[in-house]
């Protein structure tokens, strides 16, 4: 079931050399080598074809494939540094990282720690491109992830057919052996294909579309060691083979479409110089790839890979600030340095020292017990945060149902010295769901009585006073930025002796002008969303119980034709409502601030008052309404002077760039409606 065994390859070992450079390169610098990335691609069929080279030998010396003994060899050879890399991640996140971040570092350590993060990124879309607040010390983890399921599955799959084929010629095991391999690199790359078109950021981490790879590698595998006389003959191509490479490293981007299609490009590549080799002739690449420092390189491929990653992470925290080329190039160094360590006092005593020696059921239950000690401290640490989240957010949500004349909004509508009210109290709060939501509220239980959905969204929901009793009937419609009000209407409802009536829709503002879009571009939302629309301000208008409506919007968002919208449509729904006899308050838009706002907090940015944009569609649209049961609520001046600040109070105003948390709502208080909910309708 194998070709002729095959002598140490230095060309193997410059594979890895610029596969890990290429990677390190692309991820320090990615406008250098936006193609960097398909480093990882050339490690895959590296992978897929040197472990079916030894599985394959030694099914063809021994008989049989010892599917214990494989994994052991694979648990010494790769779990010591990168159970290592982990727990020097975990103490590091602990020490150093945010508090906020430290859930998501900790659950990707363990999931790292027992090789499923590929599929933790995956299920959570994760962006591999984008440089955003989800990539952690150890995202780089997702392809040791999908190597080691490899490792897993291979070697079944190689047994299966070595049993099926096993009183068959040697010729047809191969050939069965080559088929078996062919089908499984056609519909995994078929389903590549598929995904990377349909849902590329998912998958990009997925095994069953990059098991195409490894099979490449197997099929090398395959194929018989070439003479001499033939390397010399066909050694153009495996300069082509580096060419497809290395211009695949430089060409390809983040739209390239990996694993898909495109990554045939450098497969081929890897596949062309494994499989013709090196010859001794002028034109050998081997004078390059025999090069000591390439070989060196190689040699410590995994170790430099396991390494980079954390450290480009890490030098931001470590510094409080972005670094640039000379603090690369230290990294860079670092990462060598750390690799030559660790490949020499950790994974070569592992590998070649007494446990070589040990039975691979030890091997095993050693591995166990490392993946656990890895694992059952993060898991601890995730549910103690999550605890912490659960406790922080009740807190919240108690204190601002009977706020202090310092807490939330109350230091700013007050008369009381609240000199430090722009510092967070407690970083603890940043861990709390600051989402206002009605159906299931922060608070435990739900707010909402007789509450009816459709498609996730909230159709209708009424809370207050009982049904029967109020004195007003009060409605709250529009998007998400109405929505994340109803908690403050819930605080102020009894002192009104009022019951509110929400028509909310996420990314659907309430306007009467079908031209103005949504936030989602699926046209099925988008009918859907127009539809909501109309009868939403046909309700209100016939519905002869509504005494006040309270709208607003991110109308920003919100454009027609990808204009910005004059508000008319606005301006339409609400003099709609006003003939009707309803009084119309709008809450003006909080400042959107453009920054992230976790680390805005914990570095106590503000955002200039300037630098932002407050005229909207809302803005435009009051300004035509000449009517006094009309209103506009603005509490700018709560979260700005000269500046606009994400902490208010104490606590976090924003939980997003634009979305306001609970608490700070609530924290208004009782009272802060009186004059616009206790003025009585004029005739017009």
């Amino acid at each position: 079931m194998t070709g002729p065994k095959r002598d140490f390859r230095t060309d193997l070992q410059a594979l890895r050399a610029v596969a890990v450079l290429a990677v390190i390169v692309n991820h320090m610098w990615p406008e250098v080598l936006p193609g960097g990335y398909i480093g990882v691609d050339v490690f895959f069929v590296i992978s897929g074809f040197l472990i079916t080279s030894h599985l394959l030998r030694e099914s063809r010396s021994t008989g049989k494939i010892r599917l214990g003994a494989f994994w052991a060899r694979r648990a010494r050879r790769l779990l010591p540094a990168a159970l290592l890399v982990l727990a020097v991640c975990a103490v590091f996140t602990v020490v150093k990282m945010p508090l906020p971040q430290w859930e998501n570092e900790l659950y990707q350590i363990g999931a790292a720690a027992v090789y499923v993060l590929n599929w933790l990124l995956a299920s959570n879309s994760l962006d591999y491109f984008a440089q955003g607040e989800a990539q952690t010390l150890v995202t780089h983890y997702w392809s040791l992830s999908v190597e080691e399921q490899f490792y897993i599955v291979w070697p079944i799959i190689l047994l299966v057919v070595a049993w099926l084929t096993f009183r068959r010629a040697k010729r047809t095991q191969v050939v069965v052996t080559a088929v078996v391999f062919a089908g499984i690199a056609l519909v995994s790359l078929a389903w590549a294909v598929y995904s990377t078109a349909q849902t590329p950021s998912a998958a990009y981490f997925q095994t069953t579309g990059r098991a195409w790879e490894f099979a490449a590698g197997g099929l090398v595998a395959l194929l018989p060691v070439f003479s001499e006389t033939i390397r010399r003959r066909l050694s153009a191509f495996v300069w082509l083979g580096w060419a497809l490479i290395f211009g695949s490293a430089v060409l390809f981007d983040s739209q390239s479409g990996v694993p898909g299609p495109a990554a045939l490009i450098p497969v081929l590549g890897v596949v062309l110089v494994i499989a013709i080799g090196e010859a001794d002739h002028t034109w050998s690449t081997r004078a390059l790839t025999s090069f000591r420092p390439v070989q060196i390189i190689g040699d410590v491929s995994y170790s430099a890979y396991l390494w980079h990653w954390p450290l480009i992470v890490a030098a931001p925290v470590i510094l409080s600030r972005p670094i640039g080329t000379p603090e690369k190039l230290v990294l860079l160094a670092i990462t060598l340095v750390l690799a030559l360590l660790t490949k020499r006092f950790v994974e070569d005593p592992v590998r070649l020292g007494p446990l070589a020696r040990t039975r691979p059921r030890w091997i095993l239950v050693m591995t166990v017990v490392a993946m656990a000690v890895v694992v059952v401290p993060s898991a601890v640490g995730v549910l103690a945060l999550r605890d912490r989240g659960v406790s922080a957010t009740a807190e919240l949500v108690a204190a601002s149902k009977d706020p202090g004349e310092c807490f939330g909004a109350q230091a700013e509508l007050g008369t009381a010295d609240c000199s430090d009210s722009r510092e967070l109290d407690d970083q603890g709060y940043l861990l709390a769901n600051g989402q206002f939501n009605l159906i299931s509220s922060t608070t435990g239980g739900t707010v909402c009585e007789d509450v009816t959905t459709a498609n996730g969204f909230v159709k209708t929901c009424s809370f207050g006073v009982p049904e029967g009793s109020q004195d007003l009937d009060i409605a709250i419609v529009g998007d998400s930025h109405a929505e994340m009000w109803s908690g403050s209407l819930d605080t102020v409802a009894p002192v009104h002796n009022a019951r509110i009536h929400t028509f909310l829709k996420g990314g659907c503002t309430a306007t009467a002008d079908p031209a103005v879009g949504t936030i989602s571009t699926d046209p099925a939302y988008i009918a859907e969303c127009h539809a909501w629309r109309t009868d939403m301000i046909a309700r209100l208008v016939d519905d002869p119980d509504i005494d006040i409506i309270i709208t607003t919007a991110w109308s920003d968002r919100y454009t027609v034709n990808g204009q910005p919208d004059p508000g008319t449509g606005y301006a339409d729904a609400w003099n709609q409502w006003l003939d009707s006899g309803k009084r119309v308050i709008l809450m003006a838009e909080p400042p959107v601030l453009p920054v992230d706002i976790v680390d805005c907090i914990l570095d106590s940015c503000t955002v200039p008052v300037e630098s932002l944009d407050t005229e909207s569609g809302l803005t435009r649209a009051a300004a035509m309404i000449d009517n006094e049961n009309f209103s506009v609520v603005d509490f700018s001046d709560v979260f700005c002077d000269d500046v606009c600040y994400p902490v208010v109070g104490g606590i976090p105003a924003y939980y997003d760039s634009n979305h306001l948390t609970e608490a700070f709502t609530r924290s208004f208080g009782e009272e802060w409606l009186n004059d616009e909910l206790t003025q009585p309708f004029v005739q017009q």
